[in-house]
């Protein structure tokens, strides 16, 4: 689903069974593009970033689950750019402990090693877009957010009304908890925000609106 903005083109792909939502970034007056989370099959995405004629720069990865970055070696067959991960996931994710466990919890093997390694502040721009890394950890030690232009892409770290699991391995509800209340919670409550997996019609909200209805805000933070 396109949304047009100001300068940026957002495009939401959605695929499998969990609703996982991929984003393609475009600064529309360059055509270039920054990719996030690319999970699902690879052809269509393909497809869709040549029939929009789209300059792929960088594949952003949320954190090192094997959905959220299950196309992204194929992908960078046909379009040779750099995949990007925080280094606490590049870390986290080398170890054969535990890529067997994550690959048991989550049925398929984490990430290889990213090209490049992020860290929380770092500033990535594609055309005349800047993006801003938020590190948020809890639902992996690695775990990002992407600030965009009023947008927030969030992958697992928080949904509509939810917030990412803390079962599998590295996960730490604490830490998650407090990376709501520190790195989400003080941004603009206007934030438009874009979770890496949706259930039902609702696959966006904004901040005020979750600081009132999401129970990981609600029950967790405001009420403490």
């Amino acid at each position: 689903m396109p949304g047009q903005f100001e300068n940026m083109e957002i495009i939401r792909r959605v695929s499998g069974p969990f609703n996982l939502n991929t984003y393609m970034l475009v600064c529309k007056n360059t055509r270039e593009a920054i990719i996030i989370d690319p999970g699902g099959e690879t052809e269509s995405l393909i497809a869709l970033m040549r029939g929009k004629n789209l300059t792929p720069l960088r594949i952003l990865n949320t954190h090192g689950h094997a959905d959220q970055i299950f196309s992204f070696l194929s992908f960078k067959n046909e379009f040779p750019v750099p995949s990007c991960i925080h280094w606490d996931d590049d870390d986290f994710f080398k170890d054969p402990d535990v890529r067997e466990k994550t690959r048991r919890a989550v049925g398929l093997p984490p990430p290889y090693p990213a090209d490049i390694k992020l860290a929380h502040g770092d500033e990535i721009r594609f055309g005349e877009i800047l993006l801003t890394v938020i590190h948020t950890p809890g639902h992996t030690p690695g775990s990002v957010c992407f600030l965009c232009e009023g947008h927030l892409f969030t992958g697992d770290a928080i949904f509509v009304g939810e917030a990412g699991r803390t079962d599998l391995p590295g996960g730490n509800l604490t830490q998650l908890v407090e990376s709501i209340k520190t790195r989400i919670m003080p941004l603009d409550k206007k934030t438009i925000i874009h979770p890496g997996h949706h259930q039902g019609e609702e696959f966006e909200s904004t901040l005020e609106k979750e600081m009132k209805e999401n129970i990981y805000i609600t029950d967790f933070i405001l009420s403490s």
